[in-house]
């Protein structure tokens, strides 16, 4: 199955716009992917008072969410990388389609 640029980048966007409970139209191609995934788990824990390791579990529902909606694994991609933006998945799941 052949994905345009624009098809991936809007999924992508979908998807995280869903699991942050935010406005699609706030993320764009510089959005720092690898960064919100601890300030989710943050704002999840802050918001019941607790410390759970569960919250991480969650946000990394994210990645899972976006491996299956791409029919691919790629979390092991980014692991050496500090920030990882929209952009930088977008490219990465384009290479795989091309």
């Amino acid at each position: 199955m052949q994905r345009g640029t624009l098809d991936i980048f809007e999924t992508v966007r979908t998807i995280l716009a869903r699991n942050l409970e935010i406005d699609p139209e706030a993320i764009d191609l510089d959005f720092k992917f690898h960064n919100f995934i601890d300030r989710l788990a943050e704002r999840r824990q802050q918001q019941s008072g607790a410390k759970s390791l569960l919250y991480y579990l969650e946000a990394a529902n994210i990645y899972i969410d976006l491996s299956e909606t791409f029919e691919m694994h790629f979390m092991a991609d980014f692991t050496d990388s500090t920030c990882i933006t929209v952009a930088d998945l977008v490219v990465l799941i384009q290479s795989q389609f091309d």
